[in-house]
């Protein structure tokens, strides 16, 4: 019998299937593979590159958030990072995150769970960023009202989540309500306390304005990166859209992949830069080229070095049962 963490990657992979399914039902194959091939591969390369070096960026932003744990690295800080994508594009649920928290552990000897609401708290800026870029480019393409609804509610959302990051950066009052509601509450809402508590513990590294000023900003930059890569892999297919479709593009896929069960939102990703490129009048099987070259741009590489340094550090990369 499948034990409960088998059952849940059998079941994401079923739903990988289902989604390719779909999303090649009615392709026409002989169209789709001479789009494929008509790929630039020096923008893809030069894809990948700008998508490897954001790492960096992204290592300087974790070293802000773990400043009030120690004073680390860019270089050490960045392979972790690899690692914990690398792990998420082969397990479901972002089990990643929880990865790359017990390496950070067991490398700098530090607080798991710290580590881990570093990892939370980091995710509402990427949250934040993206759904910021959305609402802005809504004021340049007259989107259909469901993308203006979707851009208002991943606005809100992450607003909300911001807001309470400032309040526990400042205050120990937010968790100790927390806590205080917790002991209170029945116990089927305690996932929803849990999720409360490691926001709250990872938000309240955020202990200065210049700190919360420069997340803030590491989080534009690694998604100004992420962008570029989107410029350059579309560029290869000689998609011949705006700049605001890439904006879309970027949007659509990084706000599905946050909620995605899939490793490395496999489909998920797909279906989003599809839909996110319909808009733009591209044929169906040249976005299904630019969606599976894109994706595979970002975790072919991510995945392969991810785990040679894992390899060569001997490391696990079982998720410890609890990172509260």
């Amino acid at each position: 019998m499948l034990s409960k963490k088998n059952l849940k990657i059998v079941l994401s992979f079923l739903i990988v299937a289902l989604l390719f399914y779909f999303l090649f039902k009615n392709i026409d194959t002989e169209l789709f593979l001479k789009y494929l091939s008509l790929g630039s591969k020096p923008l893809i390369a030069a894809g990948v590159a700008v998508y490897l070096l954001a790492f960096f960026v992204r290592a300087a932003r974790w070293k802000v958030l773990l400043r009030h744990i120690g004073n680390f690295k860019v270089p050490e800080l960045a392979p972790v990072i690899v690692a914990g994508y690398a792990v998420n594009n082969v397990l479901p649920v972002r089990i990643g995150e929880i990865v790359r928290a017990a390496i950070a552990g067991k490398i700098f000897r530090i607080s798991i769970p710290s580590a881990f609401a570093s990892v939370f708290v980091e995710r509402v800026f990427d949250g934040l960023t993206i759904a910021l870029i959305l609402s802005a480019t809504l004021f340049f393409y007259p989107f259909q009202d469901n993308m203006k609804i979707l851009a208002l509610v991943a606005s809100l959302l992450f607003a909300i989540l911001f807001v309470f990051a400032l309040a526990a950066a400042f205050s120990s009052k937010p968790l100790e309500f927390v806590q205080f509601i917790r002991s209170k509450a029945p116990k089927f809402s305690m996932p929803l306390f849990d999720f409360a508590e490691k926001f709250l513990k990872g938000a309240a590294s955020l202990d200065s304005w210049q700190k919360i000023f420069a997340a803030f900003f590491l989080s534009m930059c690694v998604w100004a990166a992420e962008l570029l890569v989107y410029l350059l892999i579309v560029k290869a297919f000689g998609v011949e859209i705006p700049f605001v479709g890439c904006l879309v593009m970027l949007c659509a896929a990084n706000l599905g992949m946050l909620a995605a069960p899939t490793p490395a939102g496999l489909g998920v990703f797909q279906g989003a830069i599809v839909l996110a490129l319909e808009s733009f009048n591209v044929p169906y099987e040249q976005r299904m080229a630019v969606a599976l070259i894109l994706h595979a741009a970002q975790i072919v590489p991510t995945t392969v070095i991810g785990f040679i340094w894992i390899w060569v550090k001997n490391l696990r990369v079982d998720a410890p049962e609890t990172v509260s």
